[in-house]
């Protein structure tokens, strides 16, 4: 599966290491920064690549990392057609996608070990909506319908330059 993959200078570390995880596991990558530690990141504009990207359908998933995974939530959910989560445990990442339908996964660099966020990036990847066995026709239909409402609200991204201080 292709992945937008971006991080902030406080989340290059984490981001590096779970992208050779997921490359060894035969996922494609797409980098759209920071690529180097020696100046810091605006979170907005990294945030804001991540949401062109997967606005314009270059994958259907992505991972934006920094220091707490908080900025990177923020700025993700205010772009249309972007569903952020910040998570800390393989059941937030698992409900994030089975109910509410999130396509960009945020993590923290000072949260969460490298191996944590490979764990939870498995569970965030292998997730389907609405794939709830047993699960009654009018529940689902519900949560499609809150999904759509909250993902049509927000803005369009725009081509951005990464933004350093």
């Amino acid at each position: 599966m292709k992945i937008i993959m971006g991080s902030v200078v406080r989340g290059f570390t984490l981001k590096n290491a779970l992208k050779a995880y997921l490359e060894k596991q035969g996922h494609e990558i797409i980098d759209v920064g920071c690529h180097q530690t020696d100046r810091f990141v605006k979170f907005t504009s990294i945030a804001e690549r991540i949401a062109k990207a997967l606005q314009e359908g270059a994958a259907p998933l992505a991972i934006s990392c920094c220091g707490s995974g908080t900025g990177a939530n923020i700025c993700a959910n205010k772009f249309k057609n972007i569903s952020a989560v910040c998570c800390e445990s393989e059941l937030v990442a698992r409900f994030a996608r089975l109910v509410n339908d999130c396509n960009c996964l945020c993590l923290g660099e000072s949260v969460v070990t490298p191996e944590m966020a490979c764990r939870i990036a498995d569970i965030f990847i292998s997730t389907n909506f609405q794939d709830a066995k047993g699960t009654p026709q009018d529940i689902l239909d519900f949560w499609k319908e809150a999904r759509d409402e909250a993902m049509g609200r927000g803005i369009n991204a725009e081509t951005r330059e990464i933004e350093t201080l």
